[in-house]
């Protein structure tokens, strides 16, 4: 039987001001879940990523380096989210960009039944605040930026489009639930085919 899982994920430090509501079926991966965050957050996904829990790194395998931890690595992209055993309020980190680390808060609120004829449907944001990150910027540089925003009622600070070509502003508080979930339906498959398939 397919369940839909809710997690809630923020950018560590900014939790109150940039997260999201996400639904996703248990029958996803949680590489599927890790594209579903850099999606919805409007990141440009070049960088690799990790999802840790419960003492396992579930990583997304297109470099393993050796970085002689004592933690077990699993491969994200074959794990699914069932095999996971979730418990409500069990919390994971995902850490994007190990040189820029913009890292992830997600706690998982809880399961629903999956409604035959919706498997298109998912993943999908029901709700959220914050336009997303900026790549290649750490958490903290990201907190200063939406400081100054906050501080100065206007932002200057120009971030690449998903699109690679095209630019634009940066404001953390431009968010749109519905723009975001076409984003997200555009992007996530993109996305996944840049980590397994390659481009």
């Amino acid at each position: 039987m397919t369940n839909v899982l809710t997690f809630k994920v923020g950018i560590e430090g900014l939790e109150d001001k940039i997260w999201r509501k996400i639904e996703i079926t248990d029958r996803r991966t949680v590489a599927d879940l890790a594209y579903t965050i850099l999606a919805t957050f409007d990141s440009l996904a070049y960088h690799l990523y990790d999802i840790k829990y419960k003492n396992k790194v579930y990583d997304c395998f297109v470099c393993i380096e050796d970085d002689h931890s004592d933690i077990p690595k699993v491969n994200a992209t074959i794990t699914r989210l069932s095999d996971l055993e979730l418990k409500e309020n069990d919390t994971m980190e995902m850490e994007y960009d190990y040189g820029s680390t913009t890292t992830f808060k997600i706690t998982y609120l809880g399961a629903s039944d999956f409604k035959k004829g919706n498997g298109m449907h998912y993943p999908y944001i029901i709700d959220g605040e914050g336009s997303g990150m900026i790549d290649d910027i750490t958490s903290d540089e990201l907190r200063d930026v939406v400081e100054n925003i906050d501080k100065t009622g206007k932002s200057d600070y120009s971030v690449l489009c998903m699109d690679g070509r095209n630019s634009k502003i940066y404001d953390y508080r431009n968010f749109d639930l519905k723009k975001n979930n076409l984003h997200v339906r555009r992007y996530f498959y993109k996305i996944k085919s840049g980590y397994e398939v390659g481009e």
